[in-house]
């Protein structure tokens, strides 16, 4: 019979073989599928990928919500890139706004937030209940409450649709501007 410590040597010699050949066989591993992102430009200093930012305002409640497949910050152009943004605006007064398009840029100093390729502002999260604009390009500006466009816009909800060329829209009050080539259809029930 062994003792205890020829059995545990016995036990080593068997198992450490085992181990080692189990560890080393890189064809029973399956390989990794995560997708890894790609940063656009070389002077990127981080990025962040399925991306959720919250802020908050001087009262502590939720202001605006950021959500993104993927933002990249470039410090030498004090900007952060996103793809595929999604910005709901909250109000206490009125219900969320929800902006989403296929990129976007935000200045570092938050002054300023610009979206590209198919833009889609919601005036509601209901989608029965919202009026849907949609657009090529918008600009955000956080600090003064407004967003604003110079491209051909479409605006359209149960009652009708509403053509225009450029826009703005105090996001405190709600008020929508259309600024020209204005041009709707109304829906009577």
């Amino acid at each position: 019979m062994l003792t205890g410590r020829a059995r545990l040597i016995a036990a080593a010699a068997i198992l450490i073989p085992a181990v080692i050949y189990l560890g080393m066989d890189n064809e029973r591993r399956p390989e990794s599928s995560v997708e890894q992102p790609s940063p656009a430009h070389q002077q990127s200093d981080y990025y962040i990928v399925e991306a959720r930012i919250r802020d908050f305002n001087d009262l502590g409640l939720l202001k605006q919500q950021l959500s993104a497949r993927q933002l990249e910050h470039q410090p030498a152009m004090q900007q952060t890139l996103v793809i595929e943004p999604k910005l709901v605006l909250h109000n206490n007064d009125q219900p969320d706004k929800i902006i989403s398009s296929q990129t976007g840029v935000i200045r570092d100093n938050n002054e300023q937030i610009t979206l590209a390729g198919n833009v889609i502002l919601q005036d509601n999260p209901e989608p029965r209940q919202a009026y849907k604009l949609q657009t090529e390009s918008l600009l955000f500006l956080p600090k003064q409450n407004l967003i604003q466009s110079e491209s051909r816009v479409t605006l359209s909800g149960k009652s009708g649709t509403t053509t225009a060329t450029g826009l703005k829209i105090n996001t405190d009050s709600g008020i929508l501007t259309l600024l020209s080539d204005v041009k709707g259809v109304h829906n009577v029930k």
